[in-house]
C-alpha cells in the first residue's frame, strides 16, 4: 500500500488508460503494491470504451491536462489562466522556452508549451517532487518544458516509435536534462547510448508480466483437426499483418485447414479487411476486434501458434519487444516472429520460438507448416518459452528494479528544501 507520507512521483502519459498500453498500467499497479506513491497526469482523455479490469485497483489520482486537441472553450480558459500566471512570474524564462524544437508542427508545439504550463500548476497543487514521462516524444517534451518552468527533476521511459521517429538532436537534449532514462530493450539502450553526449544513465528495464495471471491450461494430448493461429496488435504497418495474411493464403493453397484469429484495431483496419477479401480468406481469417487482457488470456488458451511478423518501416518505425510475444510465451503458446530490433533478445530460434526474416511470407508459411505438422516440437518451444519469460520478465522482479532506481533518485531530495513554490514533504 502506498504511504501518503512518502515522496510522490508524477507519472506523465499521453493517454491514460489506454487499452493497448497494458504494460504501463501493470507497471503502475506493481509500483503501488511496492509502496510507491504516484499521481498520474494524462495529456489526453481516453477514447477506448473498454478498460482492463485491473484498472479498478488503481489507487493513484489521475489529472487530465487541458489540451488544444480537441479544442474546447473551457480547456482554452484553463490553459490561459495557468500560463498567464507563469508568464508573470518570469517573463524572460517563459518566452525563451517557446523556441525549443519538439520535432512537431507549430500548433502541436504550442499545445506542448501550454500543457506544460498547466502541468506546473498541477505539480504545485499535488506536491509532486519528481516527474516520470513514459515515451520520449510528446510526454517528455511536456516534462522538459515543465522542468524548465518550475525546476522539477524528470526521468524518461523510452519505448520504440517515440525513439526512432524523433530527431537525434532532440533525443540527445531531452536525455541530457533527465535524471535517468529507462528503455525496454538492449537494442534501444545501445542506440540511445551511442547518440547521447551526456552522463545521464540509461538503464535497461524490460517490461514485466504478472505470471500468476498468465497461467496456461494443461495441454491435452489431442490432435486438433483445425489448429488455431493467433496474432494480436495494433493495425499499423510495423506489425506486418499483411505478411501473415499472405502466409495463410499459401497454407490454404497447400490444403491446410486452420483458423487465424487477429485481435486488434487501428488505422489499417480497412486495408487488412480488403486484403483478406481479395485473397478469399474470409472463412479462415477472422478479425475479432478489441479485447481486454482478461478476454485475451482466454483466447491464448485456445491458440496453437502465435505469430507477429514485425518489420521496420521506411520511416524507421519499429517495435521493441512486443508485449503480446511475452504474453503468448507465458501462456505456453509457441511463437513465430521476426529477427529485428529487441525481438532477438526474447526469442532464440528453435529453442524457445521461431524467428523468420521480415517481409517474407513464404518463409513464414514454411515455419507455420512445420509447427502445424509437429505438435511435439510445439510443446518443446512452448515449455521453454514459459521458462524464459518467467526468468527474465516477471513484473515483480522488474518493477522492483525500477522502484530501486526511483528511490535512489528520490533519496537525494529528502534532506533538501523543495524547489517548487508549494511545500513538499519528503519525509
Amino acid at each position: 500500500m502506498a504511504n501518503n507520507n512518502n515522496p510522490k512521483i508524477g507519472y506523465l502519459l499521453k493517454t491514460f488508460p489506454k487499452l493497448s498500453e497494458t504494460f504501463i498500467l501493470n507497471e503502475i499497479l506493481e509500483l503501488e503494491r511496492q509502496g510507491i506513491n504516484l499521481h498520474i497526469f494524462s495529456l489526453r482523455k481516453p477514447q477506448d470504451e473498454k478498460h482492463h479490469a485491473a484498472l479498478q485497483t488503481l489507487k493513484a489520482d489521475v489529472t487530465y491536462i487541458p489540451s488544444l486537441f480537441p479544442r474546447s472553450s473551457q480547456d482554452i480558459v484553463h490553459l490561459q489562466e495557468a500560463n498567464v500566471l507563469l508568464m508573470q512570474q518570469n517573463v524572460q524564462n517563459y518566452f525563451q522556452l517557446l523556441h525549443l524544437d519538439h520535432s512537431t508542427t507549430e500548433i502541436e508545439s504550442l499545445n506542448i508549451f501550454l500543457q506544460a504550463g498547466y502541468l506546473v500548476k498541477a505539480i504545485r497543487e499535488t506536491g509532486i517532487c519528481h516527474l516520470h514521462a513514459h515515451f520520449i516524444n510528446i510526454p517528455t517534451a511536456v516534462a522538459e518544458v515543465a522542468a524548465h518552468l518550475c525546476g522539477i527533476p524528470y526521468s524518461i521511459t523510452a519505448h520504440a516509435k517515440d525513439i526512432y521517429l524523433s530527431k537525434p538532436e532532440v533525443l540527445n537534449r531531452r536525455i541530457s536534462q533527465a535524471k535517468f532514462v529507462l528503455t525496454c530493450t538492449k537494442y534501444n539502450q545501445q542506440f540511445l547510448q551511442k547518440l547521447s553526449t551526456s552522463n545521464t544513465p540509461i538503464y535497461l528495464s524490460y517490461h514485466g508480466l504478472d505470471l500468476a495471471k498468465f497461467t496456461p491450461n494443461i495441454k491435452q494430448e489431442v490432435v486438433k483437426t483445425l489448429p488455431t493461429i493467433l496474432s494480436v496488435g495494433r493495425f499499423c504497418e510495423k506489425k506486418g499483418f499483411p505478411h501473415l495474411i499472405q502466409a495463410c493464403k499459401l497454407l490454404k493453397e497447400r490444403n491446410y485447414k486452420f483458423q487465424c484469429l487477429i485481435v486488434g484495431y487501428g488505422p489499417l483496419q480497412t486495408e487488412i479487411e480488403q486484403l483478406i477479401a481479395e485473397l478469399k480468406l474470409e472463412h479462415c481469417i477472422f478479425l475479432v476486434g478489441k479485447m481486454t487482457q482478461d478476454e485475451l488470456i482466454e483466447v491464448y488458451r485456445q491458440a496453437d501458434i502465435f505469430v507477429l511478423p514485425c518489420h521496420i518501416t521506411e520511416n524507421g518505425d519499429r517495435d521493441g519487444i512486443p508485449n503480446v510475444l511475452l504474453e503468448a510465451m507465458a501462456m505456453k503458446v509457441p511463437v513465430i516472429s521476426t529477427n529485428i530490433s529487441g525481438i532477438v533478445e526474447l526469442i532464440e530460434h528453435k529453442r524457445n520460438g521461431i524467428l523468420v526474416p521480415p517481409k517474407e511470407p513464404f518463409t513464414l508459411a514454411k515455419e507455420l507448416e512445420n509447427l502445424i505438422n509437429n505438435p511435439q516440437f510445439r510443446n518443446v518451444l512452448s515449455h521453454q518459452g514459459r521458462v524464459d519469460v518467467s526468468s527474465n520478465f516477471s513484473i515483480k522482479k522488474n518493477t522492483t528494479d525500477l522502484k530501486n532506481i526511483f528511490m535512489s533518485v528520490l533519496a537525494k531530495y529528502r534532506s533538501q528544501q523543495p524547489v517548487l513554490e508549494a511545500e513538499v514533504s519528503l519525509v
